[in-house]
């Protein structure tokens, strides 16, 4: 059986590592942007989840990760509240696209060094949700690594 890779991928087996950098976050980006890994959103009556597919920047095994990442969660009570009573306002609203996504690799597939019920390569990146139009970006939006940096 045949593994698809891209030209950046390792063409041999990594191992696992619990790992998640700027670095992951940009190759997963230049994957996004060459149409091998692919985002689509979904809003099913205010409830967001995506749909991500293609291969892992690390491993370069094939991803299927499908996340829910809002929902619509009405107040305690229904809505005649504490909150609707003095300002007139519901606090059920609907869900809006978050810009980006966490995906964490879940290719399936065994890794040397992996715990024995974890399956994939370890590594955790972040693609935007919103189709990308311009090169490589330094910052990835909000990504963990960014956060990790800023003063």
């Amino acid at each position: 059986m045949r593994m698809r890779r891209s030209a950046r991928i390792p063409a041999t087996e990594v191992a696992y590592e619990n790992i998640t950098s700027l670095e992951w976050s940009q190759r997963a980006f230049d994957l996004l942007q060459r149409g091998q890994l692919h985002v689509k959103i979904f809003n099913t009556d205010g409830v967001i989840s995506a749909h991500v597919w293609g291969p892992c920047p690390r491993c370069g095994h094939d991803l299927d990760y499908r996340p829910t990442l809002s929902a619509i969660v009405p107040e305690l009570g229904g809505s005649r509240g504490l909150w609707t009573a003095l300002t007139g306002r519901s606090t059920l609203k609907g869900s809006s696209v978050p810009e980006a996504v966490d995906v964490g690799c879940g290719c399936g597939r065994d890794h040397p060094g992996a715990p024995k019920t974890v399956r994939g390569c370890g590594v955790s990146f972040r693609l935007p949700t919103s189709a990308p139009t311009a090169p490589s970006p330094t910052r990835v939006p909000h990504s963990p690594a960014s956060r990790m940096s800023s003063p």
